[in-house]
């Protein structure tokens, strides 16, 4: 469903943004602090977009997003990351993320990149 969003992210104050901002444009979103959740969640629902804080996955990011992506094939994903792209390529171990975003970023950033995702809406 191109509609809703699944957000990964440790920290509280991002996932509660972005489920405001994206929830005040009409997406139903999903937030979760876990890959785990995410697994749980991704088994359940169907997602038109992932954004996911590459720190949370670790060392297993690699193999976690082909993984995610097994339950979400049309799932577009964005990776929020204070690493800098270049490190964070390195990091997702050659999965190819629809888009590298460096925190902070500003929400028109994060909107405009969601637009460019999804085709330019919902």
């Amino acid at each position: 469903m191109a509609n809703r969003i699944l957000v990964l992210d440790d920290e509280k104050l991002i996932r509660w943004s972005l489920d405001q901002i994206f929830g005040q444009e009409g997406f139903e979103v999903d937030s979760v602090a876990t890959t785990d959740e995410a697994m749980a969640l991704a088994g359940k629902n169907s997602y038109g977009l992932i954004l996911a804080d590459l720190e949370i996955c670790g060392n297993e990011a690699g193999s976690f997003f082909p993984g995610l992506l097994r339950h979400q094939r049309e799932a577009k994903v964005i990776i929020i990351t204070a690493l800098p792209p270049d490190q964070a390529e390195l990091a997702l171990g050659g999965f190819k993320a629809y888009r590298i975003m460096e925190k902070p970023f500003a929400s028109a950033q994060i909107r405009e990149a969601v637009r460019s995702a999804l085709g330019g809406g919902k």
